[in-house]
C-alpha cells in the first residue's frame, strides 16, 4: 500500500469503562475528527498504559520478556501497520529489521500498538479503518430523526 493509504498516529488514547470495556484510540492528532478505534483485554490495555507511563507492573510484562530477547538478537523495529478488518477482526504487521533485511510478522494490533510505544515506531492505520466524528449539528440531526421515528 502506498503511505498516503495510512495515516501516522500521533495521539494513543485508552479507557476503561465497566459498561462499554477497555478501548484504545489512536488518531493523527489530538484536534483530528478521525479516528481508530479498538477494544482490548486487560492485559492488552495494561501493556498499552505501561508504554505510556500510566501503570508500572511490579515484574516486566509478556511484551517486555519478548522485546528484551529480540533486541539482544539485534532486531531493529521500524513500524507498524493496522491494515484491515476482516470479520470484525483488525489485522496488523509488525515490520523489522534482521541484518539487512526487512521482514514482516503478522500480529494482533493491540500488541502491536504496545510494541511500537515501547520502541518508539511508527504506527501506521489505514485510512479506510478510520471512524469520524460526528459534529454536534450531525448529533442534533440524528437526535432530531429518533425523536421521530415511531416505534
Amino acid at each position: 500500500m502506498a503511505s498516503t493509504d495510512f495515516i501516522n498516529v500521533k495521539e494513543v488514547f485508552i479507557k476503561t469503562d465497566r459498561i462499554q470495556g477497555n478501548m484504545v484510540v489512536l488518531k493523527e492528532s489530538e484536534g483530528d475528527p478521525s479516528y481508530f478505534l479498538m477494544f482490548v483485554g486487560d492485559a492488552e490495555i495494561t501493556a498499552i498504559a505501561k508504554e505510556k507511563g500510566l501503570v508500572e507492573p511490579k515484574r516486566p510484562l509478556t511484551h517486555d520478556l519478548y522485546l528484551s530477547v529480540l533486541n539482544r538478537a539485534g532486531i531493529k523495529f521500524d513500524r507498524i501497520e493496522i491494515f484491515e478488518m476482516q470479520e470484525n477482526t483488525y489485522y496488523a504487521k509488525v515490520y523489522a529489521r534482521i541484518g539487512d533485511e526487512e521482514v514482516e510478522f503478522d500480529s494482533r494490533p493491540s500488541d502491536a500498538v504496545a510494541l511500537a510505544l515501547h520502541e518508539k515506531c511508527p504506527i501506521m492505520v489505514s485510512r479506510k479503518l478510520l471512524r469520524r466524528e460526528l459534529s454536534t449539528e450531525e448529533v442534533q440531526e440524528y437526535e432530531a430523526i429518533v425523536r421521530t421515528v415511531k416505534f
